[in-house]
């Protein structure tokens, strides 16, 4: 690709780290707070922030125990610093996606070359799976890039065959990596690198390496980042245990409990289409990389790709976000290929490569066609959308053309890989600029909403929202809610911890013709459905295009 003779690693990931920083952070504030998981991501560091309780997560007052606290403390700790809006929330996302495309980097550096570096970080930063998460304030990325982090160093220190510098420090990282990622979303951080461990244990017969990998001070770092919440939460919440480690973490792998059951080909499809742009080509790394299946580094980078695929796809809970761990391995490979094709070892993998993109990027304008109806509600509100459409199909047209041409030039494709990075970055720019208009639409937010109320609501007042907890709610409104008829993720907190802002729909009607001035946040829908019936007096405090908000008095 780049044979760059002589570079400065300082200076090259000073570089590569501000292009990231950009690349992500690009207009990284551009719509409200998602509901459900942005506004719960936000909301759990805020109520950290007013109480001073670091240690016990609440989720609109009360105890949530699903996830460890490292993603709230860090976003604590900007609430404190900067204050908290779209930007400053979305901070910590975008930094360790930037870090996720670092770590690539400097595993294709060290094991590779420099090219192979940035094309692998290129690849991670520019497929669609990866570069949608890192617009979402959720934990899945964040975890991603402690588990990558956690097998890249295991990678470094144990399969590769040339000595490495600082090997002791590696592994003593390794272990760190997996305790916060531990501390991120639950024992996950540490089972799944100790699954593909041993897996590459047991397919390369390599038990000795069991007596390097057992490292005390390693253990000890991973100790003293893992226990110490786990046991001063558990100390205050009697409760805790149970409900995180076998509800949260054994029956939620083993049981439909969540109701997220799917047929166990459902990350099938999910890969094909998060990978794009790069998916042909990436079928065609994984297609070498099982050739030379005897190479010890292939052996590991495959058990880390199919056992957490496997893993993923046998549980009883399956959700999108959960297969984005895999995705650094395989721009890892994807790199190793197009940079050996570059290099003249041969033109055959990037020609297939390059015509199934093209037949995928055909079967795209196919599946919009049948789909149209879908976002067509999004372009009767919003016909901007449609020169993005039109932008996203010139792009997906110059690709199909830039193959057709490299695939049958003799010249070297170096610049046709420089060209389709480009590329793919405006994919992905262009589905950034059209996600405000989707998520106004689809998934609409009360901002508009709860700053009406926050502007006429006194300090006596209450607020109430109707049928729904919506997450977002309590975030743009600064304090906690009272929600009416429903409990979803909040009946454990409910349960634990009795209240009187969870309430029935008859004791909101009791509650509307007393002393105190009641706000109803609740859908125009369930606002016809609700008067109707029940004839109650009201004002009607502001209407929008999906929420209404109204006042008792």
């Amino acid at each position: 690709m780049l044979e760059i003779a002589h570079f400065n690693v300082k200076k090259s990931l000073i570089l590569i780290t501000f292009i990231f920083a950009l690349f992500f952070g690009y207009e990284i504030g551009n719509r409200p707070f998602a509901d459900p998981d942005e506004g719960r991501y936000v909301e759990i560091p805020r109520e950290m922030v007013v109480t001073g309780d670091y240690i016990t997560p609440r989720l609109n007052g009360l105890k949530y125990f699903e996830k460890p606290p490292l993603l709230y403390w860090l976003q604590s700790a900007t609430i404190k610093a900067v204050g908290m809006n779209e930007y400053s929330m979305r901070f910590w996302i975008v930094f360790f996606a930037v870090i996720g495309c670092l770590s690539v980097f400097l595993v294709g550096l060290t094991c590779k070359s420099i090219s192979t570096g940035i094309l692998s970080a290129s690849i991670l930063a520019t497929n669609l799976l990866y570069y949608a998460h890192s617009r979402l304030i959720i934990l899945d990325l964040v975890v991603s890039v402690l588990i990558s982090g956690t097998l890249w160093c295991f990678f470094l220190a144990f399969v590769r065959k040339e000595k490495i510098q600082y090997r002791k420090t590696i592994i003593i990282a390794m272990y760190a990596l997996s305790a916060l990622a531990c501390l991120t979303k639950g024992l996950i951080g540490a089972i799944l690198p100790g699954f593909v461990a041993f897996l590459w244990i047991c397919f390369t017969n390599n038990w000795r390496k069991i007596r390097e990998i057992i490292y005390i001070p390693g253990i000890l770092v991973f100790f003293l980042i893992f226990f110490p919440w786990h046991v001063m939460v558990c100390i205050r919440n009697s409760d805790f245990f149970h409900f995180y480690f076998v509800v949260e973490h054994f029956l939620r792998y083993t049981t439909q409990m969540h109701s997220r059951y799917q047929p166990a080909w459902f990350f099938i499809p999910i890969v094909i289409v998060g990978l794009l742009p790069w998916t042909g080509f990436a079928l065609v790394a994984l297609k070498n990389a099982f050739i030379k299946i005897k190479d010890s580094e292939n052996i590991f980078l495959l058990c880390w790709i199919f056992g957490i695929f496997g893993f993923y796809s046998f549980s009883n809970s399956k959700l999108i976000p959960y297969i984005l761990p895999i995705i650094p391995p395989i721009s890892y490979l994807t790199a190793k290929m197009l940079i050996q094709t570059e290099s003249g070892a041969t033109d055959k993998n990037f020609k297939i490569g390059a015509w199934i993109n093209a037949f995928l990027f055909g079967l795209s304008f196919v599946a919009f066609f049948f789909a149209k109806n879908s976002i067509s509600d999004v372009i009767a509100e919003f016909p901007e959308v449609i020169t993005l459409i039109i932008a996203f199909a010139v792009v997906i047209l110059m690709c199909v053309l830039l193959f057709l041409y490299a695939s049958f030039s003799r010249k070297k494709i170096d610049n046709a890989i420089i060209l389709y990075i480009f590329l793919a970055a405006n994919m992905m720019w262009i589905l950034n600029k059209a996600a405000p208009f989707y998520q106004a639409v689809k998934k609409p937010s009360v901002k508009q909403i709860a700053e009406i109320v926050k502007i006429n609501r006194k300090a006596d007042d209450l607020v109430f929202s109707y049928k729904k907890y919506q997450q977002d709610l309590p975030v743009y409104l600064g304090s906690v809610i009272g929600v009416v008829d429903h409990y979803g993720e909040l009946n454990f907190g409910n349960q634990a911890e009795k209240n009187d802002r969870m309430i029935s729909e008859k004791e909101l009607i009791k509650l509307w013709s007393g002393e105190k001035r009641i706000f109803l946040v609740l859908t125009r829908k369930d606002y016809r459905q609700f008067f109707q019936f029940w004839k109650l007096p009201h004002m009607i405090l502001d209407f929008d295009k999906n929420f209404a908000v109204i006042t008792n008095k």
